[in-house]
């Protein structure tokens, strides 16, 4: 990782940090469908950053969020477990050889399809984590349950829109 790279990351890190804290935070459906698009910052690292420093900033990343939330390390556990399975779920979704030269995560660098799928798992593993944890106990299942689905599809779909905007500026 060079200086760019770093320098990259921190500005999407502060970035999707206020965007979600300020804005994002907002969009709630009915109590059911919450957004957590800062999740975005621990999808679209560089895939050859180092297990440490992913680990590092999936930590530090999750912490922030709880600071505003005010949620006593919830966050924090749950980009964790994203940080910790994203090498295994792109090796699983995409069992390719030579995968940490080849492959670039994002739009152009998987393809559409691919690329949505990789969103949808990533958010529904983080989802599932937090809400499942929040709720304490499975007495809330089927409550719990409607709150992943939903949330699992509010937030793919802001990701995928808030990752076409952000490169469709850098391409301009």
């Amino acid at each position: 990782m060079n200086t760019r790279d770093l320098f990259k990351i921190g500005t999407s890190f502060v970035l999707y940090l206020l965007l979600q804290v300020f804005i994002i935070r907002n969009l709630v459906f009915f109590d059911v469908a919450f957004c957590f698009a800062y999740i975005s910052i621990i999808l679209f690292l560089p895939n050859n950053t180092p297990t440490g420093l992913l680990l590092l900033f999936s930590f530090l990343v999750g912490l922030f969020i709880d600071i505003f939330y005010n949620t006593a390390g919830i966050h924090a556990s749950a980009c964790l477990v994203l940080g910790f399975s994203r090498g295994y779920i792109l090796r699983v979704l995409f069992p390719t050889k030579g995968l940490d030269a080849e492959l670039v995560v994002s739009l152009g660098g998987m393809g559409t399809e691919r690329f949505v799928r990789y969103i949808l798992v990533m958010t529904f593993l983080h989802h599932s984590y937090l809400f499942f944890i929040e709720a304490g106990s499975l007495n809330f299942f089927l409550n719990t349950s409607l709150k992943i689905v939903a949330s699992v599809l509010f937030t793919s779909f802001v990701v995928f829109l808030l990752h076409v905007y952000f490169r469709s500026l850098q391409n301009s």
